[in-house]
């Protein structure tokens, strides 16, 4: 049983003549095979080529795979018709011009909608593979046997169902491996040149295989009649027909090609316009950065090239020199440095571009600029080297130390004034101690003297020893003024905190200044509340000698048969004390140098007074060691008043400040 020439039936062997055999010859051969590679050549190089724009996200790629389908199907349709006139008939052989011409159609279209379907990524790979080619051995086998359909010739043509089969068969089974090899191929690195040729040969020799497997499938009958010369295309015709339409074909494939890569130099133009616009703009925002922090940056930041000369110029060089940008820029840097001229400058670069000796750059120093007007500035100069287009460029970084430099000054001459009032305050403490000795040996014998106690002396000597033993005392208080003093500016004074009766306290300082007041005939009143408490936890020294301070002052400077008043009373957990007199008073002037170490407020009144200067100075600084407050509130003339408030429970009031700090 054999296919007829149409596959429309299966039919029996029609009488007993024997079929033709046919030749082929070996160069047409051999140039169809040729053409059936080329053509798979192209048609999976523009299959690579556009999944490589789908992986890329640069387009679908259709295009190229249009030129794909038209290389690959012209090639199926010129290899075919190739490898016909190749084949010879004892009979001779014509083709019928309207089937050859359809006959492409199926090829096309076929090789087209493999290749579609084998970029489609969203798929497996497997899948798009058998489908490709299934498609693609289908395409294959149409066109053959549509070509084979166009023959015209008298005898009947009939075709082995088995070898039919086993064409279809091979050229699917070839088409799926040359699809792998350039699927796979896609996925590797190594030799892709030698896998596009594999591919492309095992497709050429699917075509092939099929077409020639294929024309073993015919069996040709004789037959008598002679089927007419109408539309019937001769050898040579054919030849020339074929020619001419694989040259359209190949116009098509090059046209499809052009368009491809044409839209895809327009695409990667656009994107390549794009990226650069995007980099523009980054550029654009860099450049906008670096200049705002050029321009903001605290320190002035000056860029010069190898000559010295300024390139460019910070805000702050304006607000550290004084130069604008306007005036800077084209200027040599030797117009805001202090002592160096520009041959100098020149010289030091030189230097360093012969030797790399660095002695600035990459190092920095302290050097000093000069400011537009002619001041001198301390700065701090870095500097960085930087070569741009061949060029060398010099980037210096100046801060002004003006500020440093002057805390710097500040410090020392704290420091040195530290160490000198050290070296006062321990000075003061050793004549102090040294002083004692003496004074206590002239005090000792001038009050035996004055006392007579070793027989009557003149009375001019008595008046002597009288003077004596008063400058003695008053130097002896000098001397305790001195001692307390350096005390306190060393920071050597420690608390004995004890429950104090404060009404006792201030009798005895009263009482000791008595007998001076009664002299003077001055009333001295003590007015203590009733709710004073009995006692108050402080340093009873201190504030013993607080008050003794303040109470002798007040008597002191207070003119004869006035008044002192010391009054105390409580006050939301504070004493509050205050001693006023209606003495002589001082100017707000008078009160700020009073307070003073060694600060005597000088007057008609005071000038018969001796005195320390360093009664008030120990009496703030007594105060402030008893967590008290103070005021002084005086008038020229009407006299002095002043406030103290002290804590009720010194030890309370320390207890609380330590937990606060922590």
């Amino acid at each position: 049983m054999y296919i007829d020439t149409y596959f429309t039936s299966l039919v029996d062997f029609p009488g007993n003549s024997m079929p033709l055999i046919g030749s082929f010859r070996p160069d047409l051969v051999a140039l169809s095979i040729a053409i059936a590679i080329f053509g798979g050549w192209a048609g999976m190089m523009c299959l690579a080529r556009a999944e490589k724009l789908t992986e890329n996200n640069k387009g679908s790629g259709s295009l190229w795979k249009v030129a794909g389908g038209l290389a690959f199907g012209g090639a199926i349709w010129g290899m075919h018709f190739i490898g016909m006139l190749a084949f010879s008939l004892p009979c001779g052989i014509s083709y019928d011009f309207l089937t050859t011409s359809i006959s492409i159609v199926p090829a096309i279209l076929a090789s087209l909608t493999a290749l579609f379907v084998v970029s489609q990524q969203r798929y497996n790979l497997h899948l798009r593979l058998i489908i490709g080619a299934v498609l693609m051995g289908a395409g294959i086998g149409t066109m053959h046997y549509v070509g084979m359909a166009a023959m015209r010739l008298p005898a009947i043509l009939f075709y082995d169902p088995q070898y039919v089969a086993l064409s279809v068969f091979a050229a699917i089974i070839l088409s799926y491996i040359s699809l792998a090899v350039v699927e796979y191929g896609q996925r590797q690195t190594s030799y892709p040149r030698a896998r596009q040729i594999i591919a492309a040969i095992t497709l050429g020799l699917a075509v092939a295989s099929m077409h020639y497997i294929a024309m073993q499938a015919a069996i040709f009958y004789p037959i008598l009649e002679d089927i007419g010369p109408t539309g019937r295309l001769a050898d040579v015709v054919l030849a020339v027909f074929v020619g001419l339409g694989t040259l359209v074909l190949a116009g098509g494939v090059a046209t499809a090609a052009f368009a491809a890569r044409l839209k895809e130099s327009v695409r990667n133009l656009a994107d390549e316009a794009r990226q650069r616009a995007i980099a523009e703009k980054d550029a654009r925002a860099d450049q906008a950065r670096l200049q705002a922090i050029f321009d903001t940056a605290v320190e002035a930041i000056i860029v010069i090239d190898k000559h010295g000369t300024i390139r460019q110029w910070s805000e702050s060089g304006y607000r550290i020199f004084g130069y604008t940008a306007q005036e800077a820029l084209g200027q040599n840097i030797a117009m805001i440095t202090n002592g160096i001229s520009p041959n100098e400058h020149r010289q030091y670069i030189r230097n360093y571009e012969d030797t790399h000796e660095a002695r600035v750059i990459g190092i920095g120093r302290e050097v000093s600029g000069l400011h537009k007007d002619g001041t001198i500035i301390p700065l701090e100069l870095s500097v960085g080297e930087t070569k741009i287009d061949g060029d060398i460029l010099y980037t210096g970084i100046l801060r002004d130390i003006s500020v440093r430099k002057e805390i710097e000054r500040e410090l020392r001459e704290a420091t040195r004034a530290k160490e000198a009032n050290e070296m006062k305050s321990n000075f003061l403490a050793h004549m102090s101690h040294e002083m004692r000795t003496p004074l206590n040996a002239i005090l000792g014998f001038s009050d035996i003297m004055r006392a007579q106690a070793f027989g009557p002396i003149n009375e001019t000597y008595v008046g002597y020893s009288e003077d004596i033993f008063s400058s003695g005392n008053h130097l002896l208080s000098i001397v305790d003024a001195l001692l307390e003093l350096s005390k306190i500016e060393q920071d050597s004074q420690n608390l004995e905190l004890t429950d104090i009766a404060l009404p006792i306290l201030i009798s005895d300082a009263v009482n000791t200044v008595q007998n001076h007041a009664e002299e003077k005939k001055l009333t001295v009143a003590v007015l203590l509340d009733n709710d004073l408490p009995e006692t108050m936890n402080t340093d009873r020294g201190k504030l013993y000698q607080v008050l003794i301070n303040l109470i002798k002052n007040a008597v002191q400077y207070t003119p004869a048969e006035g008044r002192v008043t010391i009054r105390a009373w409580p006050c939301n957990q504070q004493i509050q004390i205050v001693i006023e007199d209606n003495g002589i008073g001082m100017t707000e002037e008078e009160v700020e140098f009073a307070t003073k170490p060694f600060g005597q407020v000088k007057n008609a009144f005071t000038s018969d007074l001796s005195g320390t200067g360093l009664g008030l100075p120990i009496v703030h600084a007594f105060v402030d060691l008893l967590r008290g407050e103070w005021t002084i509130s005086s008038q020229k003339g009407e006299g002095t008043k002043i406030k103290i408030l002290f804590p009720l429970s010194l030890e309370k009031e320390l207890t609380e400040g330590q937990a606060a700090v922590g």
